[in-house]
């Protein structure tokens, strides 16, 4: 993985990774240099330091911060005020069941989730009926048109959703709206690494294909979300208008902010 060092924002990384910055892992939503990008997504900004909350605000000027984790996940990691920034906490509205994915990612108990990738099809599903904000962050990024950093825990499958829909919104292939969502575990590779380790203690060969099932982003994962869309609304299109409530003009500015 390319990593961008906070004095160097506008070099150009390797043409196969990702580049991003810093504990949050930040990069820029489409890819590219950091520099010269107005959107952003990251994981959790709960390890952050004060040079990292610098690159935020001064160098990469980001001005909203889109927090679309629950409220026991904000709970459990706390994010440090950023000066100069202010946080829009986006919790999932139907969103009623405490998460308790971490206490069964374990040896003996993980096979109640099923096959491999399994559950993680059934939650992307989820996601166009029960993850409104999705259209309410949009609508405010369009709104401001300012730079804005969307993040959940490890940015990886809610904020993976909301930049593909913004992307494919805003008419980007969808073979680049793919490698955006994949780019996750390059940016994540080494916590990957560090949970499977943590997490696989004491697991069968299947248990920890399960388990992998859950740290990584998959293409059936994102082909899943857009096939219920799909079949929710009969087309992205209508699913933009209809589900997200967004406006043609709204998604043009979307578009826009995309543009370096």
């Amino acid at each position: 993985m390319a990593v961008a060092s906070p004095n160097g924002l506008g070099a150009d990384s390797a043409h196969d990774a990702p580049e991003a910055y810093g504990a949050s892992r930040i990069r820029a939503i489409g890819g590219g240099p950091l520099a010269g990008a107005r959107l952003f997504r990251s994981c959790d900004l709960s390890s952050i330091d004060a040079r990292e909350a610098d690159v935020i605000v001064r160098l990469l000027g980001v001005r909203s911060i889109y927090d679309i984790r629950n409220q026991s996940e904000v709970a459990a990691r706390p994010e440090p005020y950023l000066v100069g920034a202010k946080t829009v906490a986006l919790a999932p509205s139907a969103e009623t069941r405490r998460k308790d994915t971490g206490k069964r990612l374990v040896a003996g108990v993980i096979d109640a989730y099923g096959a491999p990738g399994e559950r993680m099809v059934r939650n992307y599903r989820r996601y166009v009926s029960e993850y409104p904000l999705i259209g309410t962050a949009l609508r405010s990024i369009a709104a401001e048109g300012v730079p804005a950093l969307v993040h959940c825990v490890n940015g990886k499958d809610r904020t993976g959703v909301l930049c593909a829909v913004l992307l494919r919104a805003s008419g980007v292939h969808p073979d680049d709206v793919m490698a955006d969502y994949l780019a996750t575990n390059q940016v994540n590779a080494a916590s990957m690494r560090a949970e499977a380790a943590s997490l696989g203690a004491g697991m069968t060969d299947g248990e920890r294909a399960i388990l992998q099932s859950f740290l990584e982003a998959r293409p059936a994962y994102l082909d899943a979300f857009f096939a219920e869309v799909d079949n929710a609304f009969g087309s992205f299109d209508r699913y933009v208008r209809e589900g997200l409530r967004l406006r043609s003009d709204q998604v043009e500015r979307l578009a826009a902010l995309l543009v370096r």
